[in-house]
């Protein structure tokens, strides 16, 4: 029994209605919820068919080095790059969105990222540019 079903009957017990009535809520909940079912998965169907987001190509991209001046430091840290993939997969333009609070490692990550290669992403089943996100986590173990 679902969630909503087990509730429903709950608060009908509470409320001290004859079983008639129960069984009449009851049906009409599982009728509600199932409408709502199929027009949920159509809508995600309609916005996954609609667009898509570049995906990396992992054999295309080597893992970024630890600069060694960071190394040293024992610098660690997390650096989210925003980044542009063309309608080829080609990565265009790159910028961090948020520092690592350190600035090798920042520009090592969006250096790596640039020369990586990417499926780009759809929209209506067609290449287009759009802008993306990675977040590259620097830690020393």
């Amino acid at each position: 029994m679902s969630r909503t079903a087990r509730t429903l009957r709950f608060i009908l017990q509470r409320i001290r209605m004859p079983a008639v009535l129960h069984v009449a809520a009851l049906g009409l909940a599982c009728v509600a919820a199932q409408a709502a079912l199929p027009a949920a998965a159509a809508e995600a169907e309609t916005e996954t068919a609609q667009a898509q987001r570049p995906r990396l190509h992992f054999n295309s991209c080597a893992k970024p080095q630890y600069p060694q001046a960071d190394l040293q430091a024992r610098h660690e840290g997390v650096v989210k790059i925003d980044f542009l993939v063309d309608a080829t997969g080609r990565v265009l333009d790159s910028k961090v969105a948020a520092s690592s609070g350190f600035a090798g490692l920042d520009e090592a990550a969006r250096t790596s990222l640039s020369n990586c290669s990417f499926q780009p992403a759809l929209e209506h089943g067609k290449p287009v540019q759009q802008w993306t996100m990675v977040q590259y986590v620097w830690t020393l173990r």
